[in-house]
């Protein structure tokens, strides 16, 4: 269910989610895709996992520090498959944020499900 006060991004457009780039963390393979530990929610992300809108940003906006995060890209339409949903959130310091609502933190299988429609690109 979207919240009342949000617009949901629409299902054509694509979304970048930073994740850490730390060997002990494991938010990779070894083959390079990302795990589902990229998408799982923590406690501090009360309900809601960030991410930027692509047309609304740059991999250099999006990622911050090059040396700590990598940049996945995941299709909308892969949020809304496994009845999740997005929605723009814009910030005053990010004018591209949105995100993804509808799991709660025990979650397992959602989390496991983007991160296959993942993909790094940056860097």
């Amino acid at each position: 269910m979207i919240k009342h006060d949000y617009q949901p991004v629409p299902a054509s457009e694509f979304l970048w989610r930073r994740t850490y780039f730390d060997p002990i963390r494991k938010y990779f393979n070894p083959n390079g895709s990302p795990t589902s530990r990229a998408f799982k929610l923590r406690e501090k992300d009360s309900g809601q996992l960030s991410v930027d809108v692509k047309t609304l940003s740059t991999p250099e906006k999006s990622i911050g520090d090059v040396a700590k995060f990598r940049l996945l890209e995941l299709p909308a339409q892969a949020v809304y498959d496994v009845e999740l949903y997005t929605c723009y959130d814009p910030l005053p310091h990010n004018p591209a944020h949105a995100f993804i609502g509808g799991m709660d933190l025990e979650d397992d299988l959602k989390p496991k499900l983007l991160a296959e429609k993942a993909y790094k690109i940056f860097p």
